[in-house]
């Protein structure tokens, strides 16, 4: 137990770290149908205390307002389960911008066009909203190392055929570590995006 104590704590556990994840986004095919992302609504549901890591909370002893749950993308725990400080994304981000970073990219992989703002056609373009319902990455702790784990899942919503009555997507990482430092917090959402992106595609692929 000693062991996994140490393992689990190392790095300042108690407070709240910033990370940074992202997914590569790639070109957008030359042709295909154009889409937008239109909407992506935090669904999330957060527990004061909840019996599982997966399920979303945040530390009473730090602010807690919607600004701060809008960032947070992991709660730390200690080497026997006990919850301790959080991780957060950077100001300028939430998590809904890497659930739609995520969609955009399935919606690319698949052979749609995703405009932004600005892009010519993009008032025309095929609108997306996303309801994300759970986004959220934790750890396990074992006796030589822990597994950290992100689950994803995300109700899509498009005038399009494959989605016209609303599709759920859920996806899964995990990874084997020694220690959840912060750049295996970051490494392991980012992780959690790609397959969220894998998900996507899968999903639209009776459309094509």
């Amino acid at each position: 137990m000693a062991m996994i104590a140490t393992v689990a704590l190392t790095g300042c556990a108690t407070s709240r770290s910033v990370v940074d994840p992202s997914i590569a986004a790639s070109a957008n095919p030359v042709q295909g149908k154009a889409v937008r992302i239109e909407k992506v609504v935090d669904a999330r549901v957060f527990e004061k205390a909840p019996s599982e890591p997966s399920t979303p909370s945040l530390d009473p002893s730090e602010p807690t307002d919607d600004k701060i749950k809008a960032r947070a993308i992991a709660r730390k725990r200690n080497g026997y389960g006990k919850a301790l400080g959080d991780v957060l994304l950077p100001e300028n981000k939430t998590a809904a911008n890497l659930v739609s970073d995520a969609v955009a990219e399935g919606f690319r992989a698949s052979g749609y066009r995703v405009l932004v703002p600005g892009d010519a056609g993009f008032e025309q373009a095929i609108p997306v909203t996303a309801d994300a319902r759970q986004f959220w990455a934790w750890f396990t702790p074992g006796f030589w190392s822990i597994t950290m784990s992100h689950r994803s899942e995300v109700k899509l919503d498009a005038p399009l055929p494959v989605l016209q009555s609303g599709k759920v997507v859920t996806a899964e990482a995990e990874d084997s570590r020694q220690a959840a430092t912060e750049s295996a917090w970051q490494e392991i959402v980012s992780k959690g995006m790609t397959e969220l992106a894998k998900s996507v595609r899968a999903a639209l692929q009776p459309a094509q």
